[in-house]
């Protein structure tokens, strides 16, 4: 505790003590200060102007120790009453006794202690002196949850695709099988389904967002239905999504299991939101619903928009200084450690709002690797119940993953759209727009990663995901040493924005090669952005560094492009794996075979600093 009018105060003053459990054992500091000047005790301190308890309990030990903690309650309120020689009352501090348990971070004494250790219950009476103390530890011992309450684990698919059935599923015909659900089904119903949250129950309304001809479309009471049973998850939802933002966001403090609660309830709500798309399924494929309400930009749009990124492509993807503050919410534990979020203002002015990433942390390790994960286009991982098998397979292999939302996806989706519509339906200004934010936030949280585990850092990414990395790693040399990552994973990646949208497999399930010819948009006009949507420099990592896997029948993100990258930066032969794979199937053999993300993993634990 620090501050005039410690000795001898006018009034009581309050401070917390804090009981930090990592396993069995219970953290414990040597003071440096009276009271207690040399004896073994609690962190803690102070309770500062316009702080909750549990606020300054995490201060104080962070302050103390250097580690992250998550307060858990309250123990108990201990009057600490120190006379001096005279018997005049020399310190007095109400203190409130909160139980934490340990997050993140080995513990170093720092501010006032002198020294810090972990200590198990029977070596107290050997250590502390105060034998409130002792009782205070003893208490939260007997009163702290057998186990800390915990999310659901997601589906496993894995065991399915270990075994003989999986070596059939992942094979090119997959991939065949997927355009066409997207291209006939799942794109067409999500437009239906985007443009239902935002009719108000109101069939012409909704007729209008689609668009379709509200004369052809028959007033029945399943599309009342419908479009109320959308209006109804889409309000539990927001609801669930307000308490969640309170419970790991807020100021009021919460217990775990309201922690758990809340994020439980969350994607349960946002997982029935996405659902309610299959309503409109057989509806999308008898008007033949286009894939995305298209709002296709000029030529002079564009170059209002990013000209001058193009004019100077060297310096079209530069951070700036200072970078944004990042949040970080509370921690919650599951299967595979502790789960948070984190939270800053997204980079690229155009777009506002903020970026979001959810972060997987493996238990008991001190400064792991982290991994920022770069998800694909429509993916929205965060908002259904879906395998996490990228994730699982790092954070087990003791890597921490920061699995990023991309622009346009999840809490970044306008209303009325669709995950990932806006991305597409803007064509190329989506693209640009896309890239201009997503590459600077991996940097953005690059840099976090680093100021939070002495750890390296890689980046990784599929798909869309993949085209975002390999541009920060081109564009990182010009980055702050602390924003460039050490390592580099690519799935299923390529180059040539003029090739995928107007000859890629993917393009033609959208429909954007039709939409940008009839405005305008040839290849050659497309070609001219390829500075500002293509890795035409070396990464930053170097080559040695670069782990990529490609599909040699993909036709989405062309295999011929991806390789030309691979020979170009002269990756190394042993760090590209080929398989006899699509877009699709790729991710879906992974599954079964883990060896380019094993080998990922172990290559970034070597490079740990």
């Amino acid at each position: 505790m620090t501050g005039d009018g410690r000795e001898y105060p006018a009034a009581v003053r309050v401070g917390v003590g804090v009981v930090v459990w990592r396993g069995d054992r219970v953290l414990l500091v040597r003071r440096g200060r009276a009271p207690r000047a040399g004896e073994w005790g609690l962190p803690g301190g102070g309770q500062e102007v316009g702080e909750t308890v549990f606020e300054a309990a995490e201060r104080e030990v962070a302050e103390e120790t250097g580690i992250r903690v998550a307060p858990t309650g309250i123990v108990t309120v201990v009057d600490s009453i120190t006379p001096d020689e005279a018997g005049r009352t020399q310190y007095h501090y109400t203190l409130v006794e909160v139980a934490a348990e340990w997050q993140s971070g080995e513990p170093l004494a720092a501010d006032d202690a002198e020294d810090v250790r972990w200590a198990a219950l029977d070596e107290l009476d050997g250590l502390v002196a105060w034998e409130e103390t002792r009782r205070v530890i003893r208490l939260s011992a007997s009163t702290r949850p057998p186990t800390p309450p915990r999310l659901r684990a997601r589906p496993d698919v894995g065991r399915l695709m270990r075994s003989p059935l999986g070596s059939l599923i992942a094979r090119p015909w997959l991939d065949d099988v997927t355009l066409r659900l997207l291209a006939d089904w799942m794109l067409p119903m999500s437009r239906a389904w985007a443009a239902a949250q935002i009719a108000g129950g109101d069939i012409d309304r909704f007729c209008a967002e689609v668009p379709v001809d509200p004369a052809k479309v028959t007033r029945s009471n399943w599309l009342s239905r419908s479009l109320e049973e959308v209006d109804r998850a889409a309000a539990r939802a927001d609801g669930a999504e307000e308490r969640w933002r309170g419970a790991l966001f807020g100021r009021r403090p919460y217990d775990p299991a309201d922690m758990v609660r809340a994020e439980e309830e969350r994607l349960d709500a946002a997982h029935a939101l996405a659902m309610t798309r299959l309503r409109f399924a057989y509806f999308a494929r008898a008007h033949r619903l286009a894939a995305c309400r298209w709002e296709i930009p000029t030529e002079a749009e564009v170059a209002a928009r990013h000209g001058a990124r193009l004019a100077d492509p060297a310096h079209a993807y530069a951070l700036a200084e200072p970078g944004p503050a990042v949040t970080e919410s509370r921690r919650v534990a599951s299967d595979l450690g502790i789960e948070y979020w984190l939270r800053f203002r997204c980079p690229e002015p155009d777009m506002g709002g903020e970026c979001w990433a959810r972060v997987f942390e493996p238990a008991g390790i001190a400064d792991p690797p982290t991994v920022i994960y770069l998800h694909g286009i429509c993916i929205e991982a965060d908002h259904v119940r879906g395998p996490l098998r990228e994730v699982e397979s790092l954070c087990r292999r003791g890597i921490r993953v920061i699995a990023v939302e991309a622009p346009w996806h999840g809490r970044r989706r306008p209303k009325g759209r669709y995950g990932g519509e806006m991305l597409v339906a803007r064509t190329p200004l989506g693209v640009l727009d896309h890239f201009s934010a997503h590459v600077r936030e991996a940097g953005i949280l690059t840099r976090w990663a680093r100021r939070t585990s002495r750890g390296a850092v890689g980046w990784s990414g599929i798909s869309m995901g993949a085209f975002a990395s390999q541009l920060a790693a081109v564009h990182a040399g010009c980055w702050p040493e602390e924003a460039r990552a050490d390592a580099l994973l690519l799935f299923t990646t390529s180059e040539g924005i003029q090739d995928i949208a107007l000859t890629g497999a993917f393009a033609k399930a959208f429909g954007v090669d039709r939409v940008l010819l009839e405005n305008g948009w040839t290849a050659e006009k497309l070609a001219r952005w390829r500075p500002l949507t293509d890795p035409t420099g070396d990464p930053a990592m170097g080559a040695e560094n670069v782990f990529m896997v490609l599909g040699s029948v993909d036709t989405i993100a062309p295999f011929e492009q991806g390789m030309g990258i691979a020979r170009r930066w002269r990756v190394p032969e042993n760090q590209v794996y080929v398989r006899p794979q699509g877009h699709f199937s790729v991710p879906a053999g992974l599954l079964a075979d883990e060896a380019p993300v094993e080998a990922f993993a172990a290559h970034l634990q070597r490079l740990n600093r």
